[in-house]
């Protein structure tokens, strides 16, 4: 997800999530609103999100205190004046409790939710933070080497001693003189000939050059790389470089005259499609640890595994949701359908296990829709 600002600090995230997780407990307020890109379809975005605005304010109205819910409602009133209506994304979310004041855009498309609760509802958050995985991007032209650090869509140039690289060609020659057609026309073909072999061997030493730069950034294989350039260019750099387990997709083309913003958008939708394949092998191997005894189908069952901290990756399905019911002093069974005992009521028993497994250091992964249909919608790859 994009970066963040929290008290004049930068979050990435990750540590959004962490942050809206400690709030749990606290009145914790969740509007999320599907937005449009395209002109003419934005402009009821803005009614939209006024709308949901004003549900949540008359919800806190209708069932707490005036003088608690008075900064809350302050705080929504503020991130509503924040949000640019002119340069939409496909969703935005606006998060507020008493410590927490955050507007998010959100790159696919979201399901419209108004929800004030004692938690705030993160299955969006934690869908987006999947694709916010940290990447550069390197552009290759004739004449330099930029490279770009990104985030979802938002790419930003990095300037150091290492970049931009500019390839300087110095190659002086002097003109043949005239004589003979037929020698000079040789001489001239045999001439262009050395000059070219002599422009590739100076690239490749230039490409060399970046390829050296990049290991400041690139300091392990799981920092994914996008090249883009010429495919002369690209392929001068493949020939020399050591740094071919961190690229995960090329950019063939001339881009030296495209914005910062085109390009990002581009490197984002080829870093969303090798994160899409990074799925497809998790539930690949879901369902051999199924085989192996460490894979779990059904809520109650990965409910019981998650409370007894045995909950290394959740599976889920986006947009999954399911009621629950807890018995008093029995938290480690779900029941599916309302008991005849004493029993608390979870709305949405999927948001309250996916906290479970992320403040026992599991790892939640949002899945499409339809993925895991013959799983039950959910699965857990236990530790043990």
């Amino acid at each position: 997800m994009e970066k963040t600002i929290i008290d004049n600090r930068v979050l990435t995230g990750e540590e959004l999530i962490r942050l809206v997780q400690k709030e749990k407990g606290n009145i914790c307020i969740s509007i999320i609103v599907p937005t449009h890109k395209l002109s003419p379809e934005r402009r009821v975005d803005r009614l939209q999100v006024e709308k949901a605005v004003m549900e949540a304010k008359k919800y806190l109205s209708y069932n707490y205190g005036k003088e608690e819910i008075k900064p809350l409602q302050q705080s929504i009133d503020e991130l509503f004046g924040q949000v640019d209506f002119n340069h939409n994304s496909e969703g935005i979310g606006l998060y507020v409790s008493a410590n927490i004041k955050e507007l998010v855009q959100f790159h696919f498309p979201v399901r419209e939710k108004v929800i004030i609760n004692r938690s705030f509802e993160i299955r969006d958050l934690l869908y987006q933070a999947y694709y916010s995985l940290p990447y550069y991007t390197l552009l290759l032209t004739e004449k330099e080497a930029r490279l770009f650090g990104g985030r979802l869509n938002s790419l930003s140039e990095i300037k150091d001693n290492d970049f931009p690289k500019i390839y300087v060609d110095d190659y002086e020659y002097a003109r043949p003189s005239r004589g003979s057609s037929s020698v000079g026309n040789a001489f001239v073909r045999e001439f262009e000939r050395e000059k070219s072999q002599l422009e590739e061997i100076r690239f490749q030493h230039f490409s060399e050059a970046v390829d050296d730069g990049l290991k400041h950034y690139l300091t392990n294989h799981n920092i994914p790389l996008i090249i883009a350039g010429a495919k002369k260019d690209l392929s001068y750099f493949k020939m020399v470089n050591h740094h071919n387990k961190n690229i995960i997709s090329e950019l063939p083309g001339n881009y030296s005259h495209i914005t910062t913003t085109e390009l990002g958008k581009m490197t984002f939708e080829l870093l969303r499609s090798f994160m899409d394949q990074s799925k497809q092998q998790l539930i690949t191997d879901f369902e051999e640890k199924i085989g192996q005894g460490r894979g779990i189908t059904g809520v109650p069952e990965i409910w019981k595994a998650a409370k007894e901290g045995n909950a290394l990756k959740l599976l889920v399905e986006k947009d999954f949701s399911r009621p629950g019911f807890l018995t008093e002093k029995n938290e480690y069974n779900l029941h599916s359908q309302s008991p005849l005992k004493p029993h608390q009521v979870l709305a949405d028993a999927i948001n309250d296990l996916m906290e479970i497994v992320l403040e026992k250091n599991g790892q939640v992964i949002l899945l499409e829709n339809g993925t895991l249909q013959a799983h039950q919608r959910i699965g857990l790859i236990t530790r043990y």
